[in-house]
C-alpha cells in the first residue's frame, strides 16, 4: 500500500504544478462538453481520465470484462489502444552504470505514468541509452524524468531530432 500511496503523492503534486501553472480555461469548458456528450457525472469522467493518465496507479485492480455482444452507438468514442508514434529519447545512462532494461521500463511506468506496452525499442549503450516513447508527452512529465535518478544518475533526458536509425561513432581511421 505504500507504493499505492507514493504514487498517489506524486500524482497530486504533479496536478498540483499543473494547476498552479497552467490557463486550463479550454480544458475545462472541454471536460464540461464531455459530461453531457457522454452522459457521465463529473466524478465518473474524473476517475475515467485518472485510469487513463495513470492506469498502473492502482495495481490490483481487475478490468472488468468486455461484453461481445455490446453494440456501439453511432457517433460513440471508441476505447480501443491506437498505434500512435514514437518520439526516441536520449538518456544520460548506460550499461556502464549497471542499467538493465526492466529496471528503466518499471520506473519509466512508475514516473511517467506510461503504459509498460507503450514503452518502445529500448538501447542501452556504455554511457547512454536510447528509448522510444509515446508521441505526446506532457511537458511536466518531461521534467520530473529529466530529474529522475537511476542507478545514482539523473536521467538529463533529450529528445532525439532524427528518427533514423541511431549508429555509435566508429573510428574510419581504422
Amino acid at each position: 500500500m505504500q507504493s499505492t500511496d507514493r504514487k498517489e503523492r506524486k500524482f497530486k503534486n504533479r496536478l498540483l504544478r499543473v494547476l498552479q501553472g497552467e490557463n486550463l480555461s479550454l480544458q475545462g469548458e472541454f471536460f464540461n462538453r464531455l459530461t453531457v456528450d457522454l452522459g457521465c457525472s463529473p466524478d465518473e469522467l474524473g476517475a475515467a481520465l485518472i485510469f487513463m493518465s495513470q492506469s498502473n496507479l492502482y495495481e490490483n485492480v481487475k478490468k472488468p470484462e468486455r461484453s461481445v455482444e455490446r453494440r456501439r452507438k453511432p457517433g460513440e468514442l471508441l476505447n480501443q489502444p491506437t498505434k500512435s508514434k514514437r518520439i526516441r529519447y536520449r538518456l544520460d545512462v548506460g550499461s556502464h552504470h549497471k542499467l538493465c532494461p526492466e529496471q528503466l521500463k518499471d520506473m519509466l511506468v512508475e514516473e511517467s505514468g506510461v503504459e509498460r506496452q507503450r514503452i518502445g525499442k529500448v538501447d542501452i549503450r556504455n554511457h547512454y541509452t536510447i528509448v522510444e516513447l509515446p508521441e505526446g508527452m506532457p511537458s511536466d512529465i518531461f521534467q520530473v524524468l529529466t530529474e529522475t535518478e537511476i542507478c545514482q544518475r539523473k536521467l538529463k533526458i533529450k529528445r532525439l531530432k532524427s528518427q533514423r536509425s541511431y549508429r555509435p561513432y566508429r573510428n574510419q581511421g581504422s
